[in-house]
C-alpha cells in the first residue's frame, strides 16, 4: 500500500465570523451548511492510497477529509493556509508561540471544537478544554463523572456510563451513550481540562487532530 501526495487546502477561510450559536455538547448529527453559516472554518484534505500489487497498479482509493473548525487559519512557510498551530512549538519562534497561545485563550477561551466529515459523511466531533473557564456559561463543566451526567439530566437528553476494560471504570469513567451516540469523555478536575469526543460512524478512527493543530503540513498515516 502506497500513500501519494496529499493535497490540504483551506477552504471557506473567508468564513463569515458569524455568531456561534450551536451548542457543540449535543451529540445530534450536524450537516456542514449550518456548521459554516456559525462561522466555522472548512479544511479539506485529500489522501490517495495507491494498491501496489504487482499486477494493477491503477487500483486506488480516495479518502476526503473536510474538517470544521473554530480555529482560524494561518500561512506557514510555503504561503499555504492551514489551522493555526496549537502546540508541538518545538524549536519554532517563540514569538509565534506566544501569538498563537494568547489566541487559543483569549479567542477561543481555550476551547478547540472540531468536526471531520469523511467522504461527505460525519465521522467523529471533538471539543477541547485546555482550561475550563468558570465565568463562561456557554462552555459546559464537564471536569468529573458526576458533572457530566448532572450536565445532560439538566438538559433531558438520555446519559448512560458504562465499562470496558482499561478504557473506563467505575472509578475513572469515561465512556458514555449520550442520545444514543456513544462518547469518551476523559476530564481532570484538577486543571479543568477535558476532551470530549463523539464518533458517529462505532468504528476505528485515527484522530488526527493532534498533527493538524500541531503545525504540520503533511500527513501519511493510514486511513482505516
Amino acid at each position: 500500500m502506497k500513500f501519494l501526495p496529499i493535497l490540504f487546502l483551506a477552504l471557506g477561510a473567508i468564513s463569515c465570523h458569524n455568531t456561534d450559536t450551536i451548542n457543540h455538547y449535543l451529540t445530534k448529527p450536524i450537516n456542514p451548511q449550518v456548521l459554516e453559516s456559525n462561522g466555522f472554518y472548512k479544511y479539506s484534505y485529500l489522501v490517495i492510497l495507491d494498491d501496489q500489487d504487482k499486477v494493477d497498479d491503477t487500483i486506488r482509493c480516495n479518502v476526503k477529509y473536510d474538517m470544521y473548525s473554530n480555529v482560524k487559519p494561518e500561512k506557514n512557510a510555503e504561503g499555504k493556509l492551514y489551522p493555526t498551530q496549537l502546540w508541538n512549538f518545538f524549536r519554532k519562534d517563540s514569538i509565534k508561540k506566544k501569538r498563537n497561545i494568547d489566541y487559543l485563550k483569549n479567542d477561543l477561551n481555550n476551547r478547540i471544537i472540531t468536526y471531520v466529515f469523511i467522504n461527505n459523511t460525519l465521522s467523529y466531533k471533538s471539543i477541547i478544554i485546555k482550561s475550563l473557564d468558570k465565568t463562561t456559561k456557554r462552555i459546559a463543566d464537564l471536569t468529573t463523572k458526576e458533572k457530566i451526567i448532572k450536565y445532560y439530566d439538566s438538559l433531558k437528553i438520555s446519559i448512560k456510563p458504562f465499562f470496558e476494560k482499561n478504557i473506563s471504570t467505575e472509578k475513572y469513567t469515561t465512556l458514555f451513550m449520550i442520545d444514543n451516540y456513544r462518547t469518551i469523555i476523559y476530564y481532570n478536575d484538577k486543571d479543568s481540562s477535558y476532551e470530549m469526543f463523539t464518533n458517529y460512524k462505532n468504528n476505528y478512527n485515527y484522530n488526527i487532530l493532534e498533527d493538524w493543530y500541531g503545525g504540520r503540513t503533511t500527513y501519511g498515516n493510514p486511513v482505516k
